[in-house]
């Protein structure tokens, strides 16, 4: 039985390795990488060999206003790999938030 408080399995659960071999596209040789998954334009930070998907809006801040990782370009990265403007992918990323925060 678990300690009241003890969130250790939750924080296990919530690290998650990639869903396919699809491939994904790193940005400048930093650790955050574009992928699809389910359809849909994911962000991932590798942290110590486990890759974990950032929820979109942590990700467009950490790229955009980084001063420690070469985020030089990342919106043109981000349109190249996904094959869609900005707006475009940002609409997808936040009604897929917006539809996940209803399932809860």
């Amino acid at each position: 039985m678990r300690k009241i408080g003890d969130r250790n399995y939750e924080v296990y659960v919530g690290y998650q390795a990639f869903s396919s071999d699809e491939p994904t596209h790193r940005i400048n040789n930093t650790n955050l990488y574009l992928k699809y998954e389910k359809k849909i334009p994911a962000f991932f930070v590798n942290a110590e060999n486990v890759f974990r998907q950032l929820k979109p809006e942590c990700f467009y801040i950490t790229a955009e206003k980084s001063t420690t990782l070469n985020t030089k370009n990342w919106q043109e990265q981000c349109e190249d790999y996904f094959g869609l403007p900005m707006e475009q992918i940002k609409c997808l990323t936040i009604k897929e938030v917006s539809k996940k925060q209803q399932r809860i």
